[in-house]
């Protein structure tokens, strides 16, 4: 409980603080190259410094631009609280919604290739850890909400329905969580604000991915999922940007190289990838995304 309580602090405190699912900057033919060296280098090792500091105290600020403080989420989720106003805050709101999605996307995967049981898991923490924090946002911002879909997938799976039923109410969450997300400022759908989102994306899947692989050790197979569940989202996020085409391309490869961490829905007991590609990526990603600021 402590761990996912500490997961959106850390994630919102190393907000842009270096230097959001990818994109390219001007003079972004050099961008990416030096991500992974001198300047580049050391925003990934910054970012997976501040992340770990942040994860093992619970330290609760915000990065520069988006709030003053932030306490710790309620329940298990990595859902936001505190101080960030999810009714006015579009990252921290399309994050959340967007973890919701990356949870239920692991979750529909797993049903699909036929384990149940963990797919019951997956398919029960999005109403447990993150719908609570974002419903008053969602009712805010003029929305309807969407516990019905949200619970009628939950017992779908539960009730181990066939695959057409869980079909049927997968697509109808995804898309009562797509209407949500429209409901934010133009500012937010811009391709900067979008990398911005797949910056966070990949930090959380960092988070998760380091408690799943330990000293190459498979440690936890839940949040191995999860982060598979946030990058493939992040992936989404890119593939949804209009125009960019050169920056787009450019963190899709970044994205693609990530491919390696999840051998499978299943995870094997050992691993030599580490939640360093993943903070690594988040930083150069990053450094695209500055370049359209």
């Amino acid at each position: 409980m402590g761990k996912r309580k500490k997961l959106w602090t850390s994630i919102s405190a190393v907000t842009f603080a270096g230097a959001s699912v990818l994109a390219g900057c001007g003079g972004e033919g050099e961008a990416l190259q030096q991500a992974g060296e001198g300047e580049g280098e050391a925003a990934i090792h910054s970012t997976h410094a501040e992340g770990e500091a942040h994860h093992q105290h619970g330290a609760a600020q915000l990065g520069e631009g988006e709030g003053e403080g932030e306490g710790e989420g309620e329940g298990e989720g990595e859902g936001a609280s505190g101080a960030v106003d999810l009714a006015t805050n579009d990252l921290a709101y399309l994050t959340q919604l967007a973890l919701t999605r990356g949870h239920l996307l692991v979750g529909n995967a797993l049903y699909e290739a036929g384990e149940i049981d963990s797919a019951k898991t997956h398919m029960k923490h999005p109403e447990s850890e993150l719908y609570a924090d974002i419903a008053p946002a969602l009712s805010a911002r003029g929305g309807n909400g969407f516990a019905d879909e949200l619970k009628a997938l939950a017992a779908a799976v539960e009730q181990e329905q066939p695959a057409d039923a869980v079909a049927k109410s997968y697509a109808a969450i995804t898309s009562a969580i797509g209407q949500h997300e429209s409901l934010v400022a133009d500012s937010s759908q811009t391709t900067a604000a979008k990398l911005k989102l797949v910056v966070e994306l990949l930090r959380v899947a960092g988070e998760e991915y380091g408690i799943a692989v330990v000293d190459g050790k498979m440690e936890n197979a839940h949040e191995y999922q999860d982060a598979y569940g946030f990058t493939q989202i992040a992936k989404a996020v890119v593939d949804s940007i209009e125009g960019n085409a050169e920056t787009v391309a450019k963190v899709t490869e970044v994205l693609n190289q990530l491919d390696p961490l999840w051998p499978g829905l299943v995870p094997p007991d050992t691993l030599e990838t580490e939640a360093d590609q993943l903070y690594g990526a988040a930083a150069r990603v990053e450094l695209l995304a500055l370049g359209l600021e």
